[in-house]
């Protein structure tokens, strides 16, 4: 009768669930497992402020002590879960322990995704950027080389650009190539590539679309690579951003139903075990805004499923997850928000491009289907109804500024 559920994963995805419980009034046990020696720790802060800082910014923690005791979670750290007995409702730990639990939330997110043509992470200037420790590894190296050195990005994602705005603030110089056809593919509209495209090559970023990899050679203090239009570049460090992998093989091992895109579940969280959910970046979930599964690598949609799936899992909530896209990221001076669908059929900025502070307004034919700004965090806050309501909008009266687009929310 005091079996916990027990939440494996420190991320934000299970951090947002415990607490969600406990709010929820939950007062039965909660043990949150984390295979990292380290509290549960925020990653947006790794590829910025971890960076710029010799020691570890506050900002990085997620909670402190204190909001661990007073909400009465266990938190056990350095426990890796080595296999799930689903019939038997039971954690088996990779240092022999076992944990029986009465729930099971599967919050295990995801890794980086690795470049055979390199070394594996952890070799000497070469670098993934998941981990806090990948974080301080890639801090030292910067540090010994005291900014002279030159930094090779491989892929132009968020992650990637946000890395090549800190180490050219840092004085690197810095080159990024990107296989895709521009920067941020997959996650970010034209017009916002267009700009953050224009404002890496201000400060200095030599960015390369259209181009791979075709040669690793190592040499004294790095690598000679050659790329795929004969061209070769000599640099000291490589930080490779190349997306990220779902850590699918503890539900999978255990006889879970899994995709490639990570643990299915339907619109609760519910698994294919009985009394086993999944939540967060490892979660191939159903969405009933998009009628449809899919996955996300977003901070906001971990903490939003952490939270939805916690109280599904206690019967407080019996509506599907619905929560929209959104996401931020900051580069140099700029900040920029993303909430919704950022491809539409067209799209409508509102302000000026060229003062850094605007809006971008993302229709499916006419609907406005997502809006991102630029220096405009208040422009996001009206401009979010809108989005939820799929709201018709003329194009004419959204690029006007003398005009009123948010009255049609």
């Amino acid at each position: 009768m005091d079996r916990p559920i027990v939440i494996v994963g420190g991320g934000v995805a299970g951090v947002s669930a415990a607490e969600a419980l406990r709010d929820a009034g939950y007062e039965g046990r909660i043990v949150l497992l984390s295979d990292e020696a380290v509290a549960p720790y925020d990653r947006p802060p790794l590829s910025k402020d971890v960076l710029r800082a010799d020691e570890i910014p506050a900002n990085v923690w997620l909670r402190d002590e204190a909001f661990y005791r007073a909400k009465g979670i266990e938190l056990v750290l350095g426990a890796k879960a080595a296999s799930i007995d689903a019939p038997g409702h039971c954690v088996a730990l990779s240092d022999g322990r076992r944990i029986d639990y009465d729930q099971l939330l599967l919050a295990t997110g995801s890794r980086a995704r690795a470049l055979d043509m390199f070394p594996p992470g952890g070799t000497p200037h070469v670098h993934y950027l998941r981990t806090l420790a990948d974080a301080q590894a890639l801090r030292r190296e910067m540090a010994e080389l005291g900014g002279t050195g030159h930094l090779l990005v491989v892929g132009a994602g968020i992650i990637g650009l946000e890395v090549s705005a800190a180490a050219r603030a840092a004085g690197f110089r810095v080159s990024v190539i990107e296989p895709g056809a521009r920067p941020l593919g997959r996650s970010a509209s034209l017009i916002l590539s267009a700009f953050l495209t224009r404002a890496h090559e201000l400060n200095g970023v030599d960015i390369r679309c259209g181009i791979q990899l075709s040669r690793v050679d190592a040499r004294d203090g790095g690598y000679r690579v050659t790329l795929s239009d004969d061209s070769t570049l000599d640099v000291n460090l490589v930080l490779v951003g190349i997306g990220a992998v779902p850590n699918i093989e503890l539900a999978r091992d255990a006889g879970i139903e899994t995709r490639p895109e990570g643990i299915l579940v339907d619109g609760q969280g519910r698994t294919s075990a009985p009394d086993i959910f999944a939540a967060g970046e490892v979660a191939f979930h159903f969405n009933e805004r998009t009628g449809g599964h899919r996955r996300e690598e977003t901070w906001q949609h971990a903490a939003d499923h952490g939270t939805h799936v916690a109280r599904c899992m206690i019967g407080l909530c019996e509506h599907p997850y619905a929560a929209m896209m959104s996401y931020w990221t900051d580069q140099y001076d700029f900040s920029v928000l993303v909430f919704g669908n950022p491809h539409g059929t067209s799209e409508v900025v509102r302000g000026d491009c060229a003062t850094g502070s605007f809006s971008i307004f993302h229709l499916n034919q006419s609907a406005i289907c997502g809006v991102t700004t630029v220096n405009a965090a208040r422009e996001m806050r009206k401009s979010r109804p809108l989005v939820m309501k799929g709201a018709v909008v003329p194009g004419e009266v959204i690029a006007d500024p003398a005009a009123d687009p948010y009255q049609y929310g």
